[in-house]
């Protein structure tokens, strides 16, 4: 009884979240069958080399007992699927969040009898709606193509099973990322900036992190590359962990439960905090850059160390060959530091009209 309470008191926040973007969900099935679905039907269908290719992917896949490589390509149309979800994510909570904060209607939202947290919810509902149906409409297409296919013989159900699976813990992790950082920014612009800039900002600071420590003596991932012969380093394992491109351009057997387990955790946390911060959110639009103090903190502080270490590193280069590394790195540090210490306040206080 209590949870048909909760869904009928959802039912018209879902009914107002699918009005918003509908034309938006109505494409993003479609786009989606475009990356994966039919270039399937054109490898195996339509293709006029996929009778004879069949033999010569049979042997391969016999002599080399690489199925998966030789009749499902690895999984790379899975992969095309997924980075294109991820976009449709990212837009969908441009829409949800930093548009509607712009037009005004965040307002008009918060007016009605439904707690912030039920009107968050509903968002993140649809949007794990929309994803989630349509992977699994795209991922049955898929699977009946391949049955259907001259290589019906190597079909394996488990094989769409793990990439339906995995692919929607990829793309709800980014989804309630983006929704998040949503619900901490106070315009379009900023949304958009942060979200791009946070989604690759762990790989990048491990980059800077370990040259900034090189160029003291300190080495935290190995030497030469990863054609080295030489064992990984913590930083190797940090920057592998670390790589959210990489779950998301993962292939098939790239996938383990490690991955999955990493995945579930960051859509969970996310999209606590992002409840969290939704329910205490301004009701006016005030365009700034973030919309709480902590928030501005955070940055201000993260930029500072960023841009610090980048201007160490250029001076790393200018000041090598006289003065030695460390001695560069510290006075691009401290002149990086002050500079960028300048620009955060500055932008801090800037208001953006979108």
């Amino acid at each position: 009884m209590r949870t048909k309470s909760l869904w009928y008191g959802m039912r018209p926040l879902l009914g107002r979240e699918y009005a918003q973007a509908r034309l938006f969900i109505f494409a993003v099935p479609i786009v989606h069958f475009l990356t994966l679905g039919l270039p399937r039907m054109n490898e195996w269908l339509w293709s006029e080399q996929s009778a004879g290719m069949i033999g010569r992917f049979q042997r391969n896949a016999s002599a080399h007992g690489d199925l998966y490589r030789y009749v499902y390509d690895n999984g790379n149309h899975e992969v095309a699927g997924r980075l294109w979800l991820l976009l449709a994510a990212f837009v969908l909570a441009l829409v949800q969040i930093g548009v509607e904060r712009r037009n005004g209607s965040q307002e008009l939202l918060f007016s009605l009898p439904y707690s912030r947290g039920r009107i968050f919810a509903a968002k993140w509902l649809l949007g794990a709606s929309l994803f989630g149906g349509s992977l699994l409409l795209n991922t049955l297409i898929d699977a009946v193509v391949m049955a259907a296919s001259p290589a019906s013989h190597y079909f394996r159900a488990d094989y769409f099973a793990v990439q339906f699976g995995y692919s929607l813990l990829v793309v709800l992790a980014g989804y309630s990322c983006a929704l998040f950082i949503g619900t901490v920014t106070g315009s379009v612009a900023s949304q958009t900036i942060l979200t791009w800039v946070l989604a690759a900002l762990p790989i990048v600071f491990v980059e800077l992190l370990d040259a900034s420590l090189q160029a003291h003596g300190i080495y935290m991932s190995r030497q030469g590359g990863y054609d080295s012969y030489s064992p990984m380093l913590w930083g190797d394992r940090i920057r592998i962990w670390l790589n959210f491109f990489g779950y998301a351009s993962a292939q098939y057997l790239a996938i383990t439960w490690v991955k999955a387990i990493f995945l579930i955790g960051l859509t969970i946390v996310s999209a606590g905090l992002g409840l969290l911060a939704y329910s205490r959110n301004p009701t006016e639009n005030n365009g700034k850059l973030m919309v709480f103090k902590r928030g501005e903190t955070v940055l201000r502080y993260g930029f500072v160390i960023c841009a610090s270490m980048v201007a160490g590193m250029l001076g790393t280069e200018l000041f090598r060959l006289s003065a030695g590394d460390q001695f560069g790195y510290d006075i691009g540090f401290v002149l990086g530091c002050a500079l960028s210490a300048l620009g955060i306040r500055n932008l801090l206080r800037m208001r953006f009209k979108y």
